[in-house]
């Protein structure tokens, strides 16, 4: 059993210190989506005197305007986030696992291509891009948003993929090739099992980096039907006036199937990082 010491109270009041810069905004977020509109302009840290849950209901249905239902910019999150990260482990496992197996002066070229359009910010290329969509008849169709986001996170997932199949000992590999096993066969069944980690860390940071874009969402699907949920909810921000309590409750809407998949997943998660972090 053990005593609760001086050391142990320290430790929890340094747990609770690290986690207001946490607490802090979803406490702000959760307050002032309760708020009413009477109460919003003169917001302060104090909980809202008449809570209503009208705002998530509101939200809901007028988010996206005219242009896309809030039903519908969930849609379309959900099939661009799914999308983006099946083409991404589809595509990336391979190429990382070509990268780290070659030892050519080619495949270090390669590699460090991607690891230099990691640094490289979207914005250089984006009227380029832009117009491509334009004459190829992609923008504003989730098809061309998925290729957008796929192209854009490709770079750190093959970045991960190919350090993580350096870091494994190649023993396996080689005795499913003295058995007879094809390449191919022994990427699908002995490789690609063994960095089960890190594409649980791939699907992790690339999904969230899809579900919560704004930018590349309202640049490309900004003003059709295939709108995603940061754009819808950015409709009830005004030109000269602001609804924070809609913004807010939309927000925590679209925060929600997060905390759902999470929780269900919340062991592969925890251990896909922790040994991503040790490998």
């Amino acid at each position: 059993m053990h005593r609760y010491t001086r050391w142990s109270a320290f430790r929890e009041i340094s747990l609770w210190i690290a986690a207001v810069p946490v607490l802090a905004p979803m406490y702000f977020v959760i307050t002032t989506a309760l708020r009413p509109p009477g109460e919003t302009a003169g917001s302060s840290l104090a909980p809202p005197a008449r809570p209503t849950v009208g705002n998530f209901s509101q939200a809901w249905g007028q988010a996206g305007g005219d242009t896309v239902s809030f039903g519908q910019a969930l849609l379309n999150s959900t099939l661009t986030t799914v999308m983006v990260v099946a083409l991404l482990v589809a595509a990336a496992a391979p190429a990382g696992y070509a990268l780290a197996r070659r030892g050519s002066r080619l495949s270090g070229l390669i590699s460090s291509l991607f690891t230099l359009a990691l640094i490289l910010p979207i914005q250089l290329g984006l009227i380029p891009l832009y117009v491509f969509m334009v004459e190829t008849g992609l923008a504003g169709t989730l098809a061309g948003l998925v290729l957008v986001y796929t192209g854009l996170q490709m770079p750190l997932a093959v970045f991960l993929y190919t350090g993580f199949f350096r870091a494994l000992p190649t023993a396996y590999e080689e005795a499913a090739l003295v058995d007879g096993a094809s390449p191919i066969r022994i990427f699908a069944q002995v490789a690609l099992p063994l960095v089960r980690p890190v594409t649980v860390v791939v699907a992790v940071l690339t999904g969230l980096f899809v579900w919560n874009d704004f930018f590349i969402a309202v640049v490309f699907v900004g003003d059709t039907d295939k709108a995603t949920l940061p754009v819808a909810v950015y409709s009830f921000v005004g030109q000269f006036s602001t609804n924070w309590s809609l913004v807010l409750a939309g927000a925590t809407i679209a925060l929600v199937p997060v905390l759902l998949l999470y929780a269900f997943m919340q062991r592969s998660i925890t251990q896909g990082f922790t040994s991503t972090l040790h490998g």
